[in-house]
């Protein structure tokens, strides 16, 4: 009723136009006026929760907690390990070690753990390319066979514990002379199998390369 007395306040009535009939009209004009406004304002205020609702739903589709965020393999253009050549590492990632005995990188990111103070190269948290040599798949880890330049691979986990699996993946396969590769890749590492495959099928062994023994 408040809003019907300040409409008809506002309301300018022409001399000789101030009749019952014309009160009574003008009352009722100012009533829809005030009807009007108020459907306007659940109008606008369902509209901004309907967006309110959509950016919420929006938050939840696509903005929701993901796991390691995927990595890019570029073209490796550094200088070349002795015991292993690589066409590809994932983009940003630094060498750590490249000698005849093991390919060694690290992302950008990784802090450092005390056991890289202990010297030689401590392989947690980086893609590591060796010879297999002894290592082998412990019997709790599933194995999937891959294709890595038409041969076959095979990929699986190493143990963490006695009876507990780890989740650095291992990849064997052998390459063109027969010689048996291990690419050892950490678990919080965004590698998908495939693209690990895809690293593998362009390292190439050389006729430097040693084995690491123990």
């Amino acid at each position: 009723m408040t809003e019907v007395q300040d409409i008809l306040r506002n309301l300018s009535v022409p001399d000789g136009q101030d009749g019952p009939e014309i009160v009574a009209a003008d009352v009722a004009r100012g009533r829809r006026a005030a009807t009007r406004r108020s459907r306007l304002r659940f109008t606008v205020a369902g509209a901004f929760l309907a967006v309110a609702v959509a950016a919420s739903v929006g938050v939840g589709q696509y903005g929701g907690s993901a796991g390691p965020s995927p990595l890019e393999l570029v073209a490796y253009t550094g200088e070349q390990p002795a015991g292993f050549q690589v066409s590809t590492v994932p983009d940003g990632w630094r060498v750590v070690s490249s000698d005849e005995s093991a390919f060694v990188v690290e992302p950008p990111a990784r802090a450092e753990r005390p056991e890289d103070a202990l010297g030689g190269v401590n392989y947690h948290g980086r893609i590591v390319v060796m010879l297999q040599g002894g290592s082998h798949f412990p019997e709790e880890s599933p194995v999937e066979t891959v294709d890595v330049n038409g041969r076959s691979g095979k990929l699986g986990h190493p143990l963490e514990a006695p009876g507990e699996l780890s989740d650095t993946r291992w990849l064997f396969f052998p390459d063109a002379a027969g010689k048996s590769v291990n690419v050892q890749v950490p678990g919080d590492v965004g590698l998908s199998d495939e693209q690990l495959v895809d690293f593998a099928e362009g390292i190439t062994v050389t006729g430097d390369v040693v084995e690491i023994k123990g």
